[in-house]
């Protein structure tokens, strides 16, 4: 794609093209906060909404906002080999519900409470996050979240997941039930 700049300068001369690219950025790090298309940096963090042709793109992404949304259960497991080198991580994404997203926040909010989970809440385009399982620092070791994003994820799941999960999690909390 070329330096930063440039994708930048593109983006801003195609802002409905920058407002879809800014939705999946913002979809995929829902999920996934390390999943930044600029390493460190998201690509929404170097839009200024005092720029008119940046306001430009921020207007299309936020229209691109504007679907249902879904509350998502998000599984990871990051597992050795025999040989203890570090295996692919594997995943499992599953659709829970869908709304609005402050009506999946609320509801996000509720159970988590119930069960002790703080949640984290993006107040300026609406995503919140609860993590059951936070990543841990050695491999091997799984982590568990219920996120709100943009309904545009499919559900799938690795194979040997379900197994995998099992063995890791044994003996460990369960998720909270979303009632």
């Amino acid at each position: 794609m070329g330096s930063r700049p440039a994708h930048l300068e593109r983006m801003r001369s195609h802002p409905e093209i920058a407002g879809e690219v800014l939705r999946l950025e913002y979809t995929a790090m829902s999920l996934n906060p390390n999943a930044r298309l600029y390493g460190k940096d998201s690509l929404l963090e170097l839009f200024d909404c005092s720029r008119p042709r940046d306001r430009a793109c921020l207007e299309a992404f936020e229209r691109e906002l504007d679907v249902p949304w879904a509350l998502y259960h998000v599984r990871r497991l990051f597992l050795l080999s025999d040989s203890g080198a570090r295996r692919p991580m594997m995943r499992s994404t599953e659709r829970v519900d869908l709304g609005r997203p402050r009506q999946l926040a609320r509801r996000l909010s509720a159970v988590s409470d119930r069960h002790g989970v703080d949640v984290e809440h993006d107040p300026v385009y609406g995503r919140a996050r609860a993590w059951v399982r936070p990543r841990g620092e050695a491999w091997p070791m799984a982590e568990e979240l219920f996120a709100t994003a943009p309904a545009r994820v499919v559900d799938k799941q690795d194979r040997h997941f379900e197994r995998g999960w099992a063995t890791l999690t044994a003996g460990s909390a369960s998720q909270p039930p979303l009632s």
